[in-house]
């Protein structure tokens, strides 16, 4: 009885979601796709991924990312350092006085798995080959989300290939944004996940998904994470909904639901020792909070919404071309970038072939509700993308918390990329199932009639923009009606875009015009379904490639990472002299920008750092990538001493092509361009010690500390400032005595220090709450002086004093680490849930209906 009764409500349920149209894999047919054993796909994907690679992958060459060059690998170098000498680095003193270096996100993605690799190879082969290895599992991931979604294999194949290839991932590398390439590839994995846990309902399904919440957590991307889990979220809401009108009761329905929301809960307690100490620090200590936390409405407003898309870039979603770029790499990424943002170096492109299959996925394909959830997804993505152009930006950052922390609404392109190609697979089911059977009936005749209408019309359009495109009537129209009034440099771009414009039309013509060709052939039996595949597979490979190639640079390493002379003698003057800081003023990145010499391990008094502590910002009067203008005297711009002494800078990179030389320092080495002139010259200035004796404090709010730093009344030598007073009577003088190093690392500085009187030994490092000190066996305060400084207190006579990073603050972030893998470990080898769960079986005939593939395949 029991047994007929559960057959009775399996059949019931796979006839209500057919009605329905939820669920994934309802109301699929056979189709004449051709089959495939399982291991072609990874083999494929290899090689697709070894060729689009190749000029790294076959070569010594390190790949080109532009923030890789600016500071990731910098970062990562240093942390591969720090772990080779056993040491987990807790603090990074390298660029701009010393930043927290887990909490600033300062090396990156270093929790994350593929930080192993920095172990194993040199750092710059291994940034490059976790860029190779996302883009190969992408590929895989999508493979495996499509299967579970009921599609056929030939679907999901081709649509790994889309994904594996799709430019909004791939053109990633070149900004250096690996972050969010990391993200991206784990999109399809984490909504394969949920698929497998609300479908199966099995514990381990929902620690597994938990797991991978985790890893997107340890890419550090926490925006584009943040965008993926509201997402997901969305996804899991539509199909606990399908679930339970399929057939499924309410109470275990909901109760899936409830275990998503749970191990979601779980997951962001895996990457908790990453994600809390970031926040705190993000919201309350970085140079972030003057444009989030601490800045007025309207400046949070036009920094949340800055590096939006605009309509150009939303055109070169069909026309890759049409908006240019500033990557170099290829003719028409050239300075040809003519949008509204400074500049351009990846691409939001999803493949034109991709959006003609998506859109076939509405001429009658199964899982309607499915299929709009995808569309929502995708165009409320692309919607807020577009930042102030459209009110749905502002409604989230009005309404959804922690927008207000965030900038560059495009990046939440990516989703919009990912639904295009989940819906694709969609699309290429349906054509092979309108072109399978031996005798359509009428109505699968008119659906044929219409998608091939739909592709003809497609290509018309194009063909159209082709002809106003070629007689330049296209932008002349564009910019006068949608495009605000270019300046001069923009009008040159747009000028030197044009001929590809027209180029970009006429191939995406031929792109939609194949794309016809081929559906029309199958479906009037002029050729197979193989035929049609590869034919498919062929435009897709086509279409991305040509878009990803200029992306993909390489770069000499051993020559771009070769010190120069100037390097070459400040890392001599650091092997004989006590410890120092360089301002370098030179690079390739702008005045101050540079942190090539922190490669060597010179640490910097400037630098490019996109978290640093706000107080050092404020010191050194450094605005974004700005210049650090509180280094020099407004009236005269001559070096201000006071401030580069307080922070111990006594070499100066100087580019002396450019500005001349600098009076207040000696010329100690120099480069030089052809014919002997000059290029760059070191200039040694005087300087404080890192560490030095200081009997007299003015004690000044804190809003009064840097106008009072910066003015002539301020004794560096002499005085320091404190916002309070001081734990100790200051004799208000000079105090004699002596300091000397005994450990300097990143986590612990330890010194021996003689002192006549009680007095505050001043350390030219940045203050943070972490740092504390003792003073022989006595816990000590570590004060925050001269604004950003840090000073112990310390008695009349001999001490040993040790400053070092306290785990304090990690302390509960790592147990809620490990308490969260723990129990994602237990839940993974845990059965069905519950005794009343329906059996594996029978929940796949519920989520497929009838014929479907496997959701949990």
């Amino acid at each position: 009885m029991t047994k007929q009764r559960k057959g009775g409500e399996a059949r019931t349920a796979r006839a209500t979601e057919r009605q329905a149209g939820g669920g994934p894999g309802a109301g699929t047919r056979e189709s004449p796709a051709p089959s495939f054993p399982p291991w072609l796909p990874p083999v494929v994907y290899a090689a697709v991924t070894l060729l689009l690679f190749r000029k790294f992958v076959f070569s010594g060459e390190m790949l080109l990312g532009q923030d890789t060059l600016s500071l990731g690998f910098m970062a990562r170098d240093f942390f591969a350092q720090a772990l080779r000498q056993g040491v987990f680095p807790l603090w990074n003193p390298i660029i701009l006085g010393g930043t927290p270096f887990l909490d600033s996100l300062a090396g990156g993605d270093s929790l994350y798995p593929t930080s192993l690799l920095l172990l194993v190879m040199e750092p710059y082969r291994a940034l490059g080959w976790k860029l190779v290895l996302h883009v190969f599992l992408a590929g895989l991931f999508t493979y495996g989300w499509i299967l579970s979604l009921g599609r056929s294999q030939t679907a999901a194949f081709l649509s790994g290939l889309a994904f594996l290839l799709a430019p909004f991932m791939v053109t990633l590398v070149f900004p250096g944004h690996d972050g969010k390439l990391f993200v991206t590839a784990l999109t399809p994995l984490l909504f394969w996940a949920t698929e497998r846990a609300l479908a199966g309902g099995r514990l381990r399904a929902f620690a597994g998904m938990a797991l991978i919440i985790g890893l997107v957590l340890f890419t550090t991307h926490f925006q584009q994470g943040y965008f993926l889990f509201g997402a997901v979220g969305v996804y899991a809401v539509v199909r606990s909904v399908q679930l339970w009108r399929g057939g499924l009761s309410l109470a275990l329905a909901g109760g899936r639901f409830s275990l998503f929301l749970a191990f979601s809960v779980v997951g962001a307690g895996v990457g908790a020792v990453q994600l809390l100490p970031a926040v705190a620090y993000v919201t309350e200590a970085s140079r972030r909070t003057a444009t989030t936390t601490m800045a007025t409405q309207e400046g949070s407003v036009a920094y949340s919404s800055s590096w939006s898309l605009h309509p150009e870039e939303v055109a070169s979603l069909v026309v890759p071309e049409f908006v240019g770029n500033s990557a170099g790499g290829a003719d028409w990424a050239t300075g040809t970038y003519w949008g509204r943002n400074p500049f351009k170096l990846n691409h939001e492109y999803a493949g034109l072939v991709v959006l003609l299959l998506a859109g076939l996925a509405f001429f009658g394909a199964p899982s309607r509700g499915l299929r709009f959830t995808f569309l929502g997804i995708g165009g409320v993505a692309l919607l807020y993308a577009l930042g102030t152009h459209t009110p749905v930006w502002r409604i989230f950052y009005e309404v959804v918390p922690g927008i207000s922390l965030f900038r560059a609404p495009s990046i939440a392109a990516f989703l919009f990329g990912f639904a295009a190609v989940t819906l694709m697979a969609f699309g290429i089911d349906r054509v092979l199932e309108l072109g399978g059977e031996t005798a359509p009936s009428r109505r699968r005749e008119e659906v044929g009639r219409k998608v091939g209408r739909f592709l003809l019309a497609a290509s018309g359009v194009l063909l159209l923009g082709t002809f106003l495109a070629s007689t330049g009537a296209l932008t002349s129209a564009w910019t006068s009606v949608l495009g605000p009034t270019l300046d001069p440099a923009k009008t040159q771009a747009l000028a030197r875009a044009e001929p590809f414009i027209a180029r970009g039309f006429l191939v995406a013509t031929l792109l939609a015009a194949a794309l016809w060709g081929l559906v029309w052939a199958f479906q009037n039996r002029k050729v197979s379904g193989a035929v049609l595949v590869g034919g498919i597979g062929l435009l897709i490979v086509l279409d991305l490639a040509r878009v990803n190639d200029p992306f993909i640079q390489t770069l000499d390493f051993r020559e771009w990472a070769a010190p120069d002379p100037n390097i070459r003698y400040l890392m001599e003057r650091r092997e004989v002299e006590e410890p120092f800081r360089v301002l370098s003023m030179g690079g390739q990145f702008g005045l101050g920008q540079d942190v090539k010499p922190g490669m060597f391990g010179l640490e910097l008094a400037a630098g490019h750092h996109p978290n640093d502590l706000a107080r050092y910002r404020e010191l050194i009067g450094m605005v974004g990538s700005g210049i650090p203008a509180n280094f020099f005297h407004a009236e005269t711009g001559g070096l201000n001493l006071s401030v580069l002494s307080i922070l111990n800078v006594r070499y100066v990179i100087w580019p002396v092509h450019q500005f001349g030389g600098l009076q207040e320092g000696e010329v100690v080495m120099g480069t030089t361009l052809g014919e002997g002139r000059p290029y760059e010259a070191v200039f040694r200035i005087p300087t404080l010690p890192r560490a030095r004796l200081v009997g007299e404090a003015v004690v000044l709010p804190e809003e009064e500390t840097v106008s009072y730093l910066l003015s002539p009344d301020f004794r560096p030598e002499e005085e320091v400032v404190l916002n309070q007073e001081a734990p100790v009577a200051l004799p208000g003088r000079t105090v004699e005595g002596e300091v000397q190093w005994l450990e300097r690392g990143p986590n612990r500085l330890r010194l021996q220090v003689q002192s006549q009187d009680p007095a505050l030994l001043v350390l030219s490092e940045n203050w943070y709450p972490a740092w504390k000190a003792r003073v022989g066996e006595e816990e000590a305060p570590v004060l925050r002086v001269n604004h950003t400084l840090r000073a112990v207190p310390v008695k009349a006579g001999d001490q040993v004093v040790e400053v070092y990073y306290d785990l304090g603050a990690l302390r509960g972030p790592l147990l809620v680490t490990l308490v969260s893998l723990a129990f994602v470990i237990v839940a993974g080898f845990a059965g069905v849930l519950g005794r009343g769960a329906v059996t594996r079986s029978e929940s796949r005939k519920v989520v497929e209906g009838e014929g479907g593939h496997g959701a949990t395949a």
